[in-house]
């Protein structure tokens, strides 16, 4: 009951920013205002921090790099199992299946929960943990996609992803927080307080967004078609991840900040992703509404599990 407390407060975010929208109070052209500002400046400046001030997390735990990265290789090919039999005959689908199974809605959903389940210091594990995985899981989903949908990649293709995910803010600045951690680069305390002010409305203002660009559809036939990509998203990612990580003998503050951030829904961009390679993207808005509409009733069940319910 107390993982439904903890979650409850997202939820009525979530619902205030769908009221906003269908009220009129927020339009279209506002969102994507508010979306530039979290995607360039609010969200980067608050992993920068955050992963500045828990870098030397890493170094103590060598074994952090493989326990964040087996499960997105799981999954994706779970993802993929799953496809053959849900998708035959639907190569579109197959590749979107195991593009999504890794993409999770760990900055804009994820970080949030973290927050409010294990504190600040959930929150800076959290950090380390997306500040590893976040390069390789844009690479991994994209290229699972591309290699499903043509069956090959080539090297110049290859290369033009990695220069594009090292390009993308979030990544950029979690790379540089660890960065100038690890090599004992002095960021002065007024730089960091500054991050702070700015980082502290990322939290609201993501779920206000992403309240304001939920669009539901009719939920049964949507459910009808997705449930096999919702449950992978929902159940195994998040089961492989804490096997995992258990495996490796990861410290628990690590262990259920992952497990939470791999149990959030798939990522809003996911149908951004699909429309750029060409995939199905009416199925893509759906696989994302209903696993975020489901979403409160697994992350609760998996924070009971994690002790935390």
């Amino acid at each position: 009951m107390n993982g439904l407390y903890t979650i409850a407060p997202l939820i009525f975010v979530i619902a205030l920013g769908m009221v906003l929208r269908n009220r009129g109070f927020l339009s279209s052209g506002d969102r994507e205002t508010f979306i530039k500002v979290l995607y360039w400046v609010a969200l980067p400046t608050l992993l920068f921090r955050t992963t500045y001030l828990a870098g030397g997390e890493l170094s103590q735990h060598g074994n952090l790099v493989c326990a964040a990265y087996v499960p997105l290789v799981l999954v994706s090919i779970a993802g993929f199992l799953v496809s053959l039999v849900a998708h035959r005959g639907r190569k579109d689908l197959q590749a979107f299946s195991v593009m999504a199974s890794t993409r999770t809605n760990s900055v804009y959903l994820g970080l949030p929960i973290v927050m409010l389940a294990l504190g600040s210091d959930g929150l800076d594990a959290a950090s380390i943990v997306l500040a590893i995985t976040m390069p390789g899981q844009n690479l991994i989903s994209i290229l699972s996609g591309e290699i499903i949908m043509s069956g090959w990649i080539s090297m110049r293709a290859l290369f033009s992803m990695i220069v594009k995910v090292l390009k993308n803010p979030l990544v950029a600045s979690c790379l540089l927080g660890l960065a100038a951690s690890r090599f004992g680069l002095p960021v002065p305390e007024t730089v960091l307080i500054s991050c702070k002010l700015v980082g502290d409305m990322a939290t609201g203002v993501a779920l206000i967004v992403l309240g304001a660009g939920l669009e539901l559809p009719e939920l049964l036939p949507a459910l009808k078609n997705t449930w096999h990509d919702v449950a992978v998203k929902l159940i195994i990612h998040p089961a492989i991840t804490w096997a995992t990580f258990v495996a490796f003998d990861t410290p628990e503050i690590i262990l259920r900040a992952a497990v939470i951030v791999s149990a959030t829904p798939t990522a809003v961009n996911a149908f951004i992703v699909a429309r750029s390679l060409n995939l199905d993207e009416q199925y893509a808005c759906e696989t994302v509404a209903i696993s975020t509409v489901l979403a409160p009733i697994t992350i609760t069940a998996w924070l009971s599990f994690l002790g935390l319910g």
